[in-house]
């Protein structure tokens, strides 16, 4: 059986670091960090979690570390 995680992306702060990083819109990011737009919307809509490499993707791009965009949701 497996055991999920219970992370969540905090989407506000990405939008906190897009602003401070000079990157004007969701289609931007992710072409800057190379992935599909389909994508990126449905991460930011908590639809699906970002694997693993488009969170070092994300990472890249905004210059700001894993755990800057996550957090533990114990419920």
């Amino acid at each position: 059986m497996e055991t999920l995680v219970p992370l969540q992306l905090i989407w506000p702060e990405i939008e906190r670091l897009m602003e401070l990083r000079g990157i004007p819109s969701r289609d931007a990011l992710a072409h800057a960090a190379g992935m599909h737009k389909s994508s990126l919307y449905k991460i930011s809509k908590g639809e699906v979690n970002p694997s693993f490499r488009n969170l070092e993707r994300l990472c890249r791009v905004l210059r700001c570390q894993p755990g800057d965009l996550l957090r533990f949701d114990d419920d």
